[in-house]
């Protein structure tokens, strides 16, 4: 591993390197990550592999890789490459898992009495009444059955002479003109 430029970004908390790697096959990112960590002795989720460069036939690979001085700075940076409808995708997934999670402990630690005096857990279902179905298919559009279509059979059409093959083409045309000799 062969170190082409080497510089220090104080704004970014980051070091800025390009390597050169020789080696028979193309590296992984997760392998240049390994080999960046053991030669700086930085932790691997402190370091950013952009890119893996090859020439065809070559065994040496360009590496641009960024190591940021802690992970935190990493994912900042992570953060402001991703563009907005990523960013609002992001925070809507976070939104709704921190929703569900405040759901779930609420309806299983509250307590329904029911008309018997029993104690029944909200997350248990109430057996569904008639009442109950008739109100749900009010609610509801009608469906209309559909009768079945009958599938039919098509034959396949002989293609006009124009579509074969020139040798399939001549055969039929010295066929047609054998007919008509004949008919003579």
């Amino acid at each position: 591993m062969e170190i082409k430029t080497e510089k220090r970004n104080d704004i970014l908390k980051r070091q800025e390197l390009i390597l050169e790697v020789e080696n028979e096959i193309n590296p992984t990112f997760e392998d240049i990550k390994k080999q960046i960590a053991e030669k700086f002795s930085k932790p691997e989720e402190n370091i950013n592999v952009s890119t893996i460069k090859g020439g065809f036939g070559k065994n040496k690979f360009l590496i641009e890789t960024d190591i940021y001085d802690s992970k935190e700075d990493l994912e900042i940076m992570k953060n402001l490459e991703m563009s907005k409808k990523q960013r609002k995708e992001v925070n809507e997934a976070a939104k709704q898992a921190k929703e569900e999670a405040e759901k779930a402990p609420e309806a299983s630690s509250e307590e329904i009495i029911d008309d018997a005096g029993q104690n029944s857990k909200a997350n248990e279902k109430a057996p569904v009444t008639e009442e109950k179905q008739v109100e749900e298919k009010q609610d509801t559009a009608p469906v209309e059955e559909k009768e079945p279509e009958e599938i039919v059979e098509e034959k396949p059409v002989e293609a006009p002479i124009e579509d074969k093959p020139e040798e399939v083409s001549k055969a039929v045309k010295e066929e047609g003109q054998k007919e008509e000799e004949s008919k003579e």
